[in-house]
């Protein structure tokens, strides 16, 4: 009887375990992969770069260039932090993105797509005549405290509102036959983007988009095709804004004469007509867009960043 009660017992537990334990693993790995983006998200924007090393390693690092040392704390609460220093900002402070960006803005009219560093850089050499050795947190303050009034300019939360309307331009050639799956293009906001009185995106501001399928013409009237996604550009504060080719961009591209395909969320998928002509077949034509192409995307959802108020 003890024999078969414990063995009941036994199954018991590893049943129980059974349930628990995949959700439990479950759980770390969407947690590592959360931090994983965060981490490689704050790379880019300061360094321009992923880095490869061990997840610690790179914490540290991080660390160590913004505030000259290591923090305390387990790894999920350290990227946190840094993610709030560099891109979220609080209600007390801003974010280390939105002071260098608001700096480059009221110095030199123009937010570059630049990784941070690089943007301190530059500053630095305009306004001082020579680089700093001194951490990144330092260097952006002090950068930011010459060119604002008590190192405190008006600052505004604004919601931008799905929908809103950005007019960019093409710098390169992208098409059917010329691009890859995966290939990487850039376009530019060819204005000031203003909501409420204030400038959101400055005008030069630079996104990258991603070719998710070329599709080349065929000679059996298949026609080319080509599907890429906008992704995201950065506001002045460096949230980022998810750009799609949604109805009110649509409306505007059919209004100044872009054709465009069927749209669907954040792809745009434009083809050439193809037929018949006097009985013959014609083969199908490849999509090409060219460097330059001004067309209309707008804002996928309602974003709220923060703002220079003028």
């Amino acid at each position: 009887m003890f024999y078969k009660k414990g063995l009941s017992t036994f199954f018991a537990i590893v049943f129980t375990l059974s349930l628990f334990l995949p959700q439990i693993a479950f759980a770390q790995s969407d947690s590592e992969i959360a931090i994983l983006e965060d981490l490689s998200k704050i790379e880019l924007l300061v360094f321009g770069e992923v880095k490869t090393e061990s997840i610690l390693s790179r914490i540290e690092y991080l660390e160590k260039e913004l505030v000259g040392r290591t923090l305390p704390g387990i790894i999920k609460e350290r990227v946190k932090q840094l993610k709030d220093f560099i891109i979220t900002g609080t209600p007390d402070e801003p974010s280390l993105s939105f002071k260098i960006n608001s700096a480059q803005l009221t110095l030199q009219d123009k937010v570059t797509d630049a990784p941070l560093l690089t943007k301190v850089e530059d500053l630095e050499l305009s306004i001082f005549g020579e680089k700093s050795d001194e951490v990144l947190a330092m260097r952006a303050e002090k950068i930011f405290n010459i060119i604002f009034d008590e190192g405190r300019p008006a600052i505004t939360e604004i919601t931008i509102p799905a929908g809103t309307l950005i007019p960019v331009r093409l710098l390169e050639d992208i098409g059917s036959k010329k691009s890859d799956d995966g290939d990487i293009f850039e376009y530019q906001v060819t204005e000031d983007i203003t909501y409420a009185g204030s400038v959101i995106i400055p005008r030069g501001t630079v996104g990258k988009g991603e070719v998710l399928r070329a599709k080349k013409a065929s000679i059996l009237l298949k026609k080319g095709k080509l599907e890429v996604d906008f992704r995201y550009i950065e506001s002045v504060d460096g949230t980022p804004l998810r750009l799609i080719m949604g109805e009110n961009a649509e409306e505007e591209n059919s209004r100044i004469g872009i054709a465009v395909g069927a749209s669907i969320a954040g792809l745009i998928i434009l083809s050439n007509p193809i037929g018949l002509v006097a009985g013959a077949l014609i083969p199908g034509k490849n999509v090409t867009i060219e460097e330059g192409t001004r067309l209309y995307l707008e804002v996928a959802g309602d974003t709220r960043i923060s703002s220079l108020a003028y």
